[in-house]
């Protein structure tokens, strides 16, 4: 039976070597997946299966489900439990079906044989085809019809076994990175050709000037189809744009090479880095074209002799030099040659009619680690590093700034210093990063790189981007003006247009949210231009009038406080400098000013040592007056605190209350107040908390400050909450959010609602609890406050726990430990330590639970807090019960019970009253189980945490069923 079909072949790339790597063992399911899932797909898309080897033979009707099953296929394959890539070819053309006789079949045949030359032809569209690619003829393309995938021709190709050449095409999903959308590489038996001279000619016989590729050239594929897609959508000049050492010139020659049969006229290669002049460009570019000059005019003889060659690629390497002479030579030969392309590599945009830019970025991590690899082991050093080394890599990458150059310097380094010591000694970078090859190039060393760079700045240029090196972390327009000083030039452009052309010059990069940066090494070197240019003023004696750091300093004290938290936290390490550079020079106004805007950003991120250093540091400068004093105090008082240092804590805390008051500075006072009403509260001074809450309620009212009434409403709820008082608590709370609203602060109003989450979580009423904590996690996100992140973990995976959801409990609690020591919380990371012994041990994990208890109680007593260490002793005191050791557990518990019943907390009380008519009951006295639980449930019907789902109530069923299961009638 004869009829046109579309016939589509794939083929696992590398399944041999895999099977010989992993085994059968390992391969034998894998397989029967990949089966599952192709055999799936064929049945979705109506087609039948003729032959199965290491891929598949398949048949359709329709060549749009083909098509459809190939996208399917290359998705199923990634997603597999060893992902896998295959090769697809698709073919449309009349094929002869051959049914096999019933006792063939019965013997393992196919229901049909396919013949006819539409099967060969098909299987050479497959075996052109690279890992994830899928390859159609121009018959199956035409049978296709429109269709909304990106499809993309990769010229002629010859295939073995094929009279005529055939167009090959490349289909995928549009935005697929795992799509190659290149040429194939040739092969013996596919290889592309143009038709040239009236003849097909391999691509490989091109004439080309480009240089033989000395060392493997690593990633970039997003890159390359890059510049592929700028020329696809008709663009016949892309510069490449990039700072020296970031491969560029490796890039356009890369390109050339895979996209050749798109030039028949071959490629071109012109260095341009002797050149100064249009006349250098000219003789560049003739010894690139291998084009002789005669007497005419020669800019327009090579148009002419570019036109000559048809469709051509022309690489014009280092144009940034001659950038001005670029509308005279290359402006020119684009009009006289219609039919050649133009990439150009620039450290600066050219600025001529028709040119596209394509800046490019740094190496991914992971594309430079393979390639510090790979260059580690051209030097003869085994790359299998130790574990120590192996995690110095990326950080390692991120001091190169992922440059190639960079990384190949740092490379050569490597029969001498491991990657672990690279990092250690990359404080001096510059002499690091230097050949010792005897290399005279520019690029032998990253300074001679920098240097080509800074050498082809105006004056200006140079000025401003040494006085730019004073930022760290990246800088906004706004900052920049304020800081960069180029008044001592005669007729200076604004700072706006020569950070513009610093941009454009590769030395400065824009980042997000209108911001710009520069890379390490570039910040390094102009700060190296900055002192060299200070030190030559103080020798001369022309120093200026104010240096670019004290206009930092001066810019982000007094811009903190304005600015709002994102603002603060993405500006926070030049707050931090700021601070220190202020503290060193002795201003302390700009000192205290860029530490409160530093504080307000590290609060939210941690590590709140760092705030202890910076505000130390600032403290002890002299001159301070009262009222920076107390600001100061203020800042370090709350770092001590959350750091655990609480008497520390509460002696700087006191002398900020005096400074306040004696400055006459209300708002001040009133946050110092409310930081002394939570360590009286916590250590369990609970008239003492009540005076300084009230007084910063005071104090807000007085001040109309709504987050100050916030954070002492706060409090007063906290401490109703610790006395048992939950409607009072939760009125107070719903006053804090309602003020947090009313100041529009996002992060007061996530911590009011993770408050009233952990009200409601006591009252059993968890679904309003889980609500509320899901809000305050989607706020402390998205502000990147890691702070009230870690305590809404925290408070979820507790709600998980009392739900019995043990694994999801413990997932959150692990993010939450995480954040706590990275932040330097020790209350949080105390109370995450016992959520995540109750956890463990409902988990059946007693080891680990008694490792978690043990450690919060330390945590506890470090802090002093009284009501943390007596919940911790009733936790740890059941456990050892649980254990037998029923004497270690009943003088556990007393001590905590003994702790609460001073504070007040009958939550707490009622909690480990539970606990201890466990213990009882374990231990075999009825009577003291019963007593002790009739006080728990006393408790749960005074305090209005009846419902069932409370941890009060969980913990007074459990017991209730104990005992009904030991004979004892509560």
């Amino acid at each position: 039976m004869n009829t046109s079909s579309t016939l589509l072949l794939t083929d696992v790339v590398d399944s041999t070597q895999l099977n010989a790597q992993l085994g059968d063992a390992v391969m034998a399911p894998l397989w029967a997946a990949h089966d599952r899932a192709a055999r799936e797909l064929v049945r979705l898309w109506h087609g039948r299966e003729v032959g199965r080897s290491d891929g598949f033979l398949l048949l359709f009707d329709r060549a749009s489900d083909a098509i459809g099953f190939a996208m399917g296929y290359h998705r199923a394959l990634a997603t597999l439990t060893l992902p896998l890539k295959a090769r697809v070819g698709v073919h449309t053309g009349p094929v002869d079906l051959r049914e096999n006789p019933p006792h063939d079949r019965d013997q393992g045949a196919t229901p049909f044989e396919v013949d006819g030359l539409a099967l060969p032809a098909a299987a050479r569209v497959m075996s052109a085809a690279e890992g994830g690619q899928t390859l159609l003829s121009a018959d199956a393309v035409r049978a296709l019809g429109p269709t909304p995938l990106r499809l993309l021709s990769h010229g002629y190709w010859r295939l073995k076994g094929l009279a005529e050449p055939m167009e090959l095409f490349e289909i995928g999903e549009s935005g697929n990175s795992d799509a190659p959308f290149k040429p194939p590489a040739d092969t013996a038996k596919a290889y592309r050709v143009v038709h040239r001279d009236g003849q097909w000619r391999p691509v490989r016989e091109l004439p080309h000037t480009l240089p033989a590729e000395r060392d493997a050239f690593v990633g970039r594929a997003d890159a390359l189809r890059a510049l592929a897609g700028h020329f696809d959508a008709g663009a016949r000049l892309v510069t490449l744009l990039g700072m020296g050492g970031i491969g560029k010139t490796r890039l356009a020659q890369r390109y050339a090479r895979e996209w050749l049969g798109e030039f028949a006229g071959g490629a071109w290669f012109c260095d341009l880095s002797a050149a100064r002049s249009a006349d250098g460009i000219v003789h560049a570019v003739a010894k690139g074209l291998d084009v002789p000059l005669g007497r005419a005019d020669p800019v327009q003889q090579l148009g002419a002799a570019m036109a000559g060659r048809g469709p051509c690629l022309v690489i014009l390497d280092n144009f940034e030099q001659v950038a001005r002479h670029a509308e005279d030579t290359l402006g020119v030969w684009l009009q006289r040659a219609p039919q050649a392309s133009f990439i150009a590599t620039s450290r600066e945009v050219l600025g001529i009619v028709g040119e596209q830019v394509l800046a490019l970025a740094p190496l991914e991590n992971a594309e430079a680690v393979a390639m510090f690899r790979l260059r580690v082991r051209a030097v003869g050093v085994d790359a299998a590093f130790s574990s120590d080394d192996e995690a110095a890599l990326v950080p390692l990458m991120e001091l190169l700034d992922r440059l190639p150059l960079a990384i190949e310097l740092a490379a050569a380094r490597a029969r001498l210093m491991p990657p672990l010591t690279l990092l250690q000694r990359m404080g001096d970078r510059f002499k690091l990063l230097a050949t010792r090859s005897g290399r005279r190039d520019r690029q032998a060393t990253m300074r001679g790189a920098l240097d080509w760079s800074w050498a082809l700045l105006s004056t200006v240029e140079q000025s401003a981007l040494a006085q730019l090196s004073v930022f760290e972390g990246g800088f906004t327009l706004d900052a920049a003006e304020a800081v960069v000083d180029l008044s001592a030039y005669r007729s200076a452009p604004e700072v706006v247009n020569v950070v513009q052309a610093l941009v454009e010059k590769s030395l400065v990069r824009a980042a997000e949210a209108q911001r710009f940066d520069l890379l390490g090494t570039v910040h390094d070197y102009a700060a190296e231009q900055l002192l060299a240019a200070a030190s030559l003023h103080a020798a001369t004696g022309q120093g200026e009038a104010s240096s670019a750091q004290t206009r930092h300093g001066d810019f982000f004290a007094a811009w903190a406080e304005r600015a709002s938290v994102a603002q603060l936290v993405a500006d926070l390490n030049n707050l931090v400098v700021a601070t220190r550079a202020a503290a060193r020079s002795g201003r302390a106004r700009t000192a205290t000013g860029a530490l409160q805007g530093a504080w307000e950003a590290l609060k939210l991120r941690g590590p709140f040592r760092g705030v202890i250093e910076l505000a130390e540091g600032v403290r002890a400068m002299p001159g301070l007056d009262p009222a920076s004093s107390a600001r100061v105090d203020w800042v370090l008082g709350w770092a001590l605190k959350a750091y655990g240092r609480v008497a520390e804590a509460q002696a700087r805390l006191l002398s900020a209350q005096a400074g306040a008051s004696a400055a006459g500075d209300l708002r001040c006072a009133g946050r110092v107040a409310s930081l002394l009403g939570d360590l009286h509260r916590n250590a369990g001074r609970q008239e003492d908390a009540r005076r300084e809450f009230t007084a910063a309620l005071d104090l807000a009212g007085r001040t109309q400050d709504d987050l100050l009434e916030c954070e002492a409403r706060t409090g007063l709820g906290n401490l109703f909450r610790h006395l048992g008082s939950l409607d009072d608590a939760r009125s107070e709370h719903q006053q804090a959010l309602a003020a947090a609203r009313r100041a529009s602060d996002q992060r007061w109003e996530g911590g009011s609602l993770g408050n009233l989450g952990v009200l409601f979580a006591d009252q059993g009423r968890l679904d309003e609890a889980h609500a509320c904590f899901e809000q305050a996690l989607s706020i402390a996100r998205a502000l990147g406050d890691r702070q009230w992140e870690g305590n809404t973990l925290c408070n979820l995976g507790l709600t998980h726990h009392n739900q019995g959801r043990y694994e999801a409990a413990a997932g959150e609690l692990e993010l939450a430990l995480t954040a706590a020591r990275q932040l330097g919380h020790v209350r949080l990371e105390c109370v995450v330590q016992c959520n995540l012994g109750m956890t463990a041990e409902a988990m059946q994990k007693p080891l680990a639970a008694g490792e978690h208890f043990e450690a919060a109680l330390q945590l506890a007593r470090s802090l002093d807090d009284r009501r943390l260490e007596g919940q911790v002793l009733g936790y740890l005191g059941l456990l050892r019960a649980r254990q037998g050791r029923i004497e270690v557990g009943r003088a556990l518990m007393k001590q905590g019970e003994a702790l609460l019943l001073v504070l007040s907390d009958r939550l707490s009380v009622a909690l480990l009253h539970c606990s201890l008519a466990e213990c009882e009951q374990l231990a075999g006295d009825t009577s003291a189980a019963l007593t002790a639980l009739a006080a728990a449930e006393s408790a749960a019907d005074s305090l209005g945490a009846a419902a069932a789902g409370s941890e009060l109530q969980l913990s007074i069923h459990r017991v209730r069923g104990q005992l009904a299961a030991s004979g004892a009638a509560p």
